[in-house]
């Protein structure tokens, strides 16, 4: 790609942040178009609906961002977003058991997703040659079937005109009407997937300063089909606060009311509510409802405009239970940094495109896997077998925390997924699988699966 180009992303979120990062070092213009007025720090605002809810950056996703803004990791930690060894930090409740206590190896850091994105902003601002507009909706592109050659938009201070770029990346989220303009470009509309596990989520932030606050600095109870429809995940941030998202699926929603939010927190396994009643909350309960995963076919069209890239959401939504966006997001822009490194030219965008299908597929099937489950009227037999194969699966990680340790690894997109076939965790498995399944006892003020040494 030549020194002389100019960019324009759409959409200023966590995908569109890392694709300007990687921008700003092969073009000489980069211009980010955001819809919303965005905050000059870390706050709430209307175009992150989900930024109320805890979010999880996988270790993968974490190197990543490391590599593109050095020194990241340490900014989060100094404006107090807890970290350490995930084995060591997070609770984790399966069904049946809990996760054992013990050093993976894989490092883990709590904090909101507001404070995440007004870093990334930040650093992204700071770029000489990315320029960040907002209050700027963008309506459609410009160019033909065969080359984008930018993008129209409406708002202040780019009313009712077109913006042109030499390359538009689209970042925009799982909203994205990017199927529409390339239907008024004359391309066909692609496919798109959705598996819908009708998750809802409640989110409220309470304060944790001191000894009323939890042991850890994350905690997760699992949902799992066909009958384990309740859960939650909760995670220590930034300012001493512990932010709690109720989760239920089919259909089986946590109130966004306060003696409801209570109530379906007493429901639980774990005992989330007695912890809740030592803290004050801090908000009102905010619901969410947009969990879908969502896969639109793009690398599958017969011909994509050159000069056009989509990333993030708005190719890939995973269900966010599963705590994979921004990591994956991460990865995408590591992608497009790699292919940048090399001419760019005609078939350049089709190929990223197809390479991004690669990069998601293995992600979008651990996501999807367990969803299935809650499909509609009856579960496929993926859906099935996975049902009957993950009991023997957690007991094996909740006795051996090596098998632990290389589940993390394959979540954690650290390793690929054939970590899980080796001989020391095939082996715990298949004993799991034949031993009588034991009850394991809870230990509400650890909230651990063993009692301390």
């Amino acid at each position: 790609m030549t020194a002389c180009d100019k960019a324009v992303v759409v959409g200023a979120g966590i995908a569109g942040l890392l694709a300007a990062r990687v921008l700003a070092d092969a073009f000489t213009e980069v211009e980010v178009l955001e819809q919303d007025t965005l905050p000059d720090g870390p706050a709430q605002r209307p175009g992150v609906p989900q930024g109320h809810h805890v979010h999880g950056l996988t270790a993968r996703g974490a190197e990543v961002m490391e590599s593109l803004f050095p020194g990241l990791r340490a900014e989060l930690t100094a404006a107090g977003a807890p970290g350490g060894d995930f084995g060591q930090i997070v609770a984790f409740r399966f069904p049946g058991c809990w996760s054992p206590r013990a050093r993976t190896g894989i490092p883990l850091q709590t904090f909101s997703r507001p404070l995440l994105e007004a870093r990334l902003r930040k650093r992204v601002t700071a770029l000489g040659n990315v320029r960040i507009r907002q209050g700027v909706r963008v309506t459609g592109l410009t160019g033909s079937t065969l080359r984008a050659t930018g993008v129209r938009t409406l708002g202040t201070p780019l009313p009712d005109k077109a913006v042109a770029a030499d390359l538009v990346v689209v970042a925009n989220g799982r909203t994205s009407h990017l199927p529409e303009w390339l239907t008024e470009l004359g391309l066909p509309q692609p496919q798109r997937t959705v598996i819908d596990a009708r998750v809802g989520y409640a989110s409220r932030l309470y304060t944790a300063a001191g000894a009323d606050g939890p042991p850890w600095a994350a905690a997760m109870e699992l949902l799992q089909a066909p009958h384990v429809r309740r859960g939650f995940m909760a995670a220590r941030i930034e300012g001493d606060r512990l932010l709690v998202t109720l989760q239920g699926a089919a259909g089986d929603h946590p109130p966004h009311e306060p003696d409801g939010f209570t109530a379906f927190a007493h429901s639980l396994r774990t005992p989330l509510a007695e912890l809740l009643t030592r803290l004050s909350p801090l908000t009102s309960v905010r619901p969410y409802r947009h969990c879908a995963n969502q896969r639109t076919h793009y690398h599958r069209l017969p011909h994509w405009p050159d000069g056009l890239l989509a990333l993030g959401d708005a190719v890939c939504a995973f269900n966010p239970l599963y705590g994979q966006g921004m990591g994956i997001a991460a990865m995408e822009a590591d992608l497009l940094r790699t292919m940048l490194t090399r001419p760019a030219g005609p078939g350049f965008a089709h190929a990223y495109q197809r390479r991004l299908a690669r990069l998601t597929r293995r992600p979008w099937l651990m996501s999807t896997v367990q969803d299935r489950g809650w499909q509609q009227p009856r579960p496929d037999r993926t859906a099935r077998l996975t049902a009957a194969v993950l009991p023997p699966v957690q007991r094996a990680m909740a006795a051996e925390p090596e098998v632990f340790r290389r589940f993390l690894e394959a979540m954690h997109m650290t390793r690929g997924s054939t970590v899980l076939l080796h001989p020391r965790a095939l082996v715990p498995v298949l004993a799991a699988a034949v031993r009588p399944a034991r009850s394991t006892p809870d230990h509400p003020h650890l909230w651990w699966g063993h009692t301390p040494s």
